[in-house]
């Protein structure tokens, strides 16, 4: 755990990006992203070994070590702009969302609502994550993320701060499943990003040519909860805009036991991140240890 100093500092330097970014004209702030991307990839080396270890294992057998530099250095960029997008999306109306950023298959999230039910919305540390689901909102669909507690309590309530803003409830990972069951009843999503490593309690799936430990949490609550499980990711556009793409549902199979019926839906969502990931790779959150837990064959 980070000491009190570290966090104050840390508080500091983002109310400051906070406060630069709300004025900014929107190509400043990109621009002033990239820059930051740039600056950690070049000189911080935030994480820099970890980033290329997950791009060799995931594209090395295609890319030479140029290539996944360049790569590398695009993702850092990126991971910038998103982030002064997300401190400045208190500027943005529901109006301003639709405008940015174009939404396909919306009809997927109105065919469930027509049901009467809610759902899961299950998605990745890919593109602009909280853009998602600032877009899913401004379409009238109510969604609700699982957000952890931060240790740095002043990071925390600013990060909430700006997802209440535009629309995003937020549910406190580990609450209880009758909070999901009310929200659900409501016929709200409820939004998870369920592509870290989950230790050796996981579902281990194949996730871009090796075996990754994957959370129970998405497929067993649709299983639970007996609600369809809907994948969406967003993808930045070279515009600067971006692009949501909704997935067809998928609906728990009732006939089997907990523990298959919740690898298969697991399997579903890795497949549909994995395809996302292939399709834009500088999107996606290489700075995680995705493959840290090892299947116990592999290890013996």
């Amino acid at each position: 755990m980070t000491s009190p100093a570290r966090q104050r500092l840390d508080y500091a330097l983002l109310y400051a990006l906070y406060l630069v970014a709300r004025p900014l004209p929107r190509p400043w702030l990109l621009a002033l992203g990239r820059g930051l991307g740039s600056f950690v990839w070049t000189v911080h080396g935030y994480r820099r070994g970890v980033v290329l270890a997950n791009l060799r294992h995931a594209f090395g057998d295609g890319h030479n070590e140029a290539e996944l530099h360049r790569l590398a250095a695009a993702f850092y960029r990126n991971l910038g702009m998103t982030l002064m997008e997300f401190l400045a999306m208190p500027r943005l109306g529901p109006a301003d969302v639709v405008a940015l950023v174009e939404m396909e298959g919306a009809e997927h999230l109105d065919q469930v609502r027509r049901q009467g039910r809610g759902g899961l919305l299950v998605s990745g540390h890919f593109g602009n994550w909280e853009l998602l689901g600032a877009r899913v909102a401004a379409e009238g669909q109510p969604v609700n993320f699982i957000v952890k507690t931060q240790h740095n309590e002043r990071v925390d309530r600013i990060q909430n701060r700006i997802r209440q803003g535009v629309g995003i409830g937020t549910i406190r990972a580990g609450a209880s499943i009758k909070e999901m069951i009310r929200a659900l009843r409501r016929q709200e999503w409820i939004g998870l990003l369920a592509d870290q490593d989950a230790g050796p309690d996981g579902v281990f799936c194949e996730f871009l040519g090796r075996q990754a430990s994957v959370f129970r949490g998405a497929a067993y609550l649709a299983w639970k909860l007996d609600c369809p499980l809907i994948t969406g990711f967003i993808y930045r556009r070279p515009d600067g805009r971006h692009l949501v793409r909704i997935d067809p549902p998928v609906e728990p199979d009732r006939n089997l036991g907990e523990d298959e019926a919740v690898r298969r839906l697991t399997e579903v969502h890795v497949r549909r991140l994995e395809a996302a990931v292939r399709r834009a790779p500088d999107h996606y959150f290489w700075v995680h240890r995705r493959w840290k837990t090892r299947p116990q064959e592999e290890q013996a």
